[in-house]
């Protein structure tokens, strides 16, 4: 994804490298990083029941925890990072990702209502969750 969101300067966010049960978003501005996603597989917790469907077949479709994401202090505040989790959406959408979720670390009012913004579930204890991310 191209955007010129940051004083006319050409911001790229490159599509995930994926690394086992990892995937890295990267954004740049010309050649220097300035930004980064990092996702983490979750793996289902519960025993597979013999003779019942589960609506989510885990080997299909997958979950994914939001472990960081972060835009360089000089880029803050200019869309860049919903930009970003815009991206880290879409491409769950696309990959049969069925569920998003992650912690609130730092400003925890500003981070909930930004979550909230991007169509994330937010509770109490500052954990989100958006789901279902496939129809």
């Amino acid at each position: 994804m191209n955007t010129g969101l940051a004083n006319k300067a050409t911001i790229n966010i490159l599509p995930p490298i994926c690394t086992g049960e990892k995937l890295l978003f990267r954004v740049f501005d010309n050649a220097a990083p300035i930004g980064y996603a990092r996702l983490k597989k979750v793996r289902p917790r519960r025993k597979r029941v013999e003779n019942v469907i589960d609506m989510f077949d885990s080997d299909t479709y997958s979950s994914y925890e939001l472990k960081m994401i972060e835009i360089s202090q000089n880029y803050r505040h200019r869309g860049l990072g919903t930009s970003l989790l815009q991206e880290v959406i879409q491409y769950c959408r696309d990959s049969n990702i069925i569920r998003l979720t992650g912690e609130i670390k730092g400003d925890s009012r500003t981070l909930r209502d930004w979550y909230s913004n991007n169509g994330f579930q937010v509770s109490n204890d500052d954990l989100i969750e958006l789901l279902p991310l496939v129809s």
